[in-house]
């Protein structure tokens, strides 16, 4: 019998309490990965994940990604529970919309503290762990924002455009090191954000598939995919890389 891709591999995703963060780790749990999960909520999302909590397979850990101390300490809890740390997942992140010129500082702090520091100390800490064992995957979420602007998201934007520039920078830095790190950048996907957004007339999905190609919003499992190709041994040679699954939507 084959063994699963990521038999033996242990894997943290923040913001995986729901959303695109729990679809990735229900996917490289389906591959043989083991995961934590840090995220202000402790409620898993589906009754899938909180039996797979129950049996051990994915653990829960409360954290704010803004707070480094808590960071580090949900890092180092992990390398003592599970002893290494192969593959992480960036995942967590907040929207503020609205504009500009009205922008309170304290809307665009909380989209640059979550989505772009937040994301440095998740990469910061997951880095120290697997260049002291020498290998590791991480995957930082970004944006077709970061390229692709949306008007009334300039924080988000800003942030997401960090992230790009950020990823490949600790891409460089740590290539012979055994760490990779890479970004991916989903277009519209159907998440309950976005569901809401579209719901309460904020968004309209008819304008969203008229710009892109594939006609469709994505959905949260061929996100997952993306990314857990990105954590496992077929994306070896991969680094540095802002990769867009977005129906064409940036092209």
């Amino acid at each position: 019998m084959t063994e699963p891709l990521l038999a033996g591999r242990h894997v943290l995703v923040t913001g995986g309490a729901r959303g695109l963060g729990l679809a990735s780790i229900e996917k490289l749990v389906s591959l043989g990965a083991t995961c934590t999960v840090v995220d202000l909520v402790t409620t898993l999302a589906t009754d899938e994940a909180r039996a797979l909590q129950a049996d051990g397979v994915i653990d829960v850990v409360e954290c704010d990604v803004r707070d480094a101390n808590a960071m580090r300490e949900a890092f180092d809890a992990v390398a003592e529970r599970r002893g290494r740390l192969d593959g992480c997942v960036a995942s967590a992140g907040v929207q503020e919309a609205g504009p500009s010129e009205e922008m309170a500082p304290d809307r665009w702090q909380r989209v640059i503290d979550v989505n772009l520091t937040g994301v440095f100390y998740t990469n910061q800490f997951a880095g120290r762990i697997m260049l002291e064992q020498g290998s590791g995957s991480i995957v930082n979420i970004a944006s077709a924002a970061a390229v692709r602007a949306l008007p009334g998201r300039t924080p988000y934007s800003a942030a997401k455009a960090g992230v790009v520039g950020m990823t490949k920078a600790l891409a460089i830095e740590w290539a012979t090191r055994g760490v990779r790190v890479n970004a991916v950048g989903p277009g519209w996907v159907m998440t309950d954000l976005v569901r809401k957004a579209i719901a309460d007339g904020f968004l309209s999905e008819e304008t969203i598939i008229s710009k892109t190609p594939m006609a469709r919003l994505g959905t949260t499992s061929e996100i997952a995919e993306v990314i857990a190709f990105l954590i496992g041994p077929g994306s070896s040679y991969i680094t540095g890389q802002h990769i867009l699954p977005d129906g064409g939507f940036t092209a």
